[in-house]
């Protein structure tokens, strides 16, 4: 009976203890993206796609002023974790001019990325910034 009442309290401290965290990560990148903007005018968009860990992609961005242009994307995923190398193509005011920022962050759901953001620009700082799958 003590053997039963052990294996007992050791499979409900098992099952207890398991889906701590029931967000196992997302079948896929694959798909459109889109920054979550809180200023009215600005938008990013991006179409990602991947092969095993390596991301790709391209889209568009514009602010509420400008610039506008190009984007291009290259990056990693593993598991949960995503780095993006995203690459400003800057069409209006300046065609021609580029600005590249890193994205550093995780899936926080199946349809959302969070995390930080730096540009290679001396001494940019570090910001937070989400991304969210759309349809």
């Amino acid at each position: 009976m003590r053997l039963v009442r052990s294996v007992l309290l050791l499979a409900l401290f098992a099952t207890g203890c398991s889906g701590a965290d029931p967000f196992v990560g997302p079948a896929t990148i694959d798909g459109k993206w889109a920054e979550s903007f809180s200023i009215a005018g600005n938008f990013l968009n991006m179409d990602l796609s991947s092969t095993g860990s390596i991301v790709s992609g391209s889209g568009n961005y514009c602010g509420e002023a400008g610039p506008c242009g190009l984007l291009a994307v290259a990056g990693t995923i593993d598991g949960i974790t995503v780095h993006l190398d995203l690459t400003f193509n800057e069409q209006v005011p300046r065609a021609g001019h580029a600005t590249i920022e890193h994205f550093d962050g995780q899936f926080t759901s199946a349809s959302q990325l969070e995390g930080t953001i730096a540009t290679d620009t001396p001494g940019s700082v570090l910001g937070r910034t989400s991304y969210r799958r759309v349809m």
